[in-house]
């Protein structure tokens, strides 16, 4: 009776603790990553890339963890929207900006050694915003700072509508093989939530003259494209509004 005693007593220690040590093996290696944010991480346990070898621009990233080859995930610092991040972006403080509720633009630059090809990109969160409603208003003052005068392409999306357009401007009075650039610019709206947007314009141009540069239309509107269909809106962006 005793050992039967003992052997019952030996098959519950068995399994509550081996459960437990799963349990908590599981929360260590599969939890401890995403907890620590990699602001708070030291840069030498960091990707070896400029999005998280720069200070300011890793302040952004929302994990180490590469969501595609060459991106990770940026998060807005009011928490309003994600989106993919090319691994060689850094983030542009001069052009940036944000008041600490429901407006934020986050602008960065990105080149690429390889292709010899630069990225100016920016993109403009608003929330609770009467005029975000009207993608029509949002069209005319972004056509506007943009010099454009034709038609967006509607593109819709589960949660979105984006609205895309873009242009190509060749600089006349600049001496150089590479004397052009193709901007992509538009809107992103909402349709699960009111009042909520982004306005994004991003700018591809060959970067050194003495160099190769392999930029076509194609490549950067693709590329664009990704970025833009990238945007996700997130709900945790309401909480720095009440």
């Amino acid at each position: 009776m005793k050992k039967m005693m003992i052997l019952c007593f030996s098959i519950i220690l068995i399994f509550t603790g081996g459960c437990s040590m799963n349990d908590s093996q599981n929360g260590k290696n599969g939890n401890q990553e995403e907890a620590v944010k990699p602001k708070d991480m030291n840069p030498k346990d960091l990707p070896q890339v400029p999005a998280f070898q720069d200070e300011k621009t890793r302040e952004y990233m929302a994990s180490t963890k590469e969501v595609e080859p060459g991106y990770y995930l940026l998060e807005s610092k009011l928490k309003g929207f994600t989106m993919l991040f090319p691994e060689d972006g850094e983030y542009e403080a001069e052009l940036s900006s944000n008041n600490g509720k429901n407006i934020e633009s986050v602008a960065f630059n990105s080149y690429d050694k390889k292709s010899n090809i630069v990225l100016n990109a920016q993109v403009k969160y608003y929330s609770q915003q009467s005029y975000v409603n009207k993608p029509k208003t949002m069209l005319e003052i972004i056509s506007e700072q943009n010099g454009y005068k034709g038609e967006y392409e509607k593109i819709d999306q589960s949660g979105k509508d984006i609205y895309f357009a873009h242009m190509k401007e060749v600089f006349d009075d600049i001496d150089r093989k590479y004397n052009f650039s193709y901007s992509y610019f538009g809107y992103v709206k909402s349709t699960e939530k009111e009042y909520l947007g982004v306005e994004y314009n991003f700018t591809f141009a060959c970067h050194k003259e003495d160099q190769p540069c392999s930029l076509s239309e194609e490549t950067a509107r693709k590329t664009a494209k990704k970025l833009v269909n990238s945007i996700t809106f997130s709900t945790e962006g309401e909480k720095n509004e009440e």
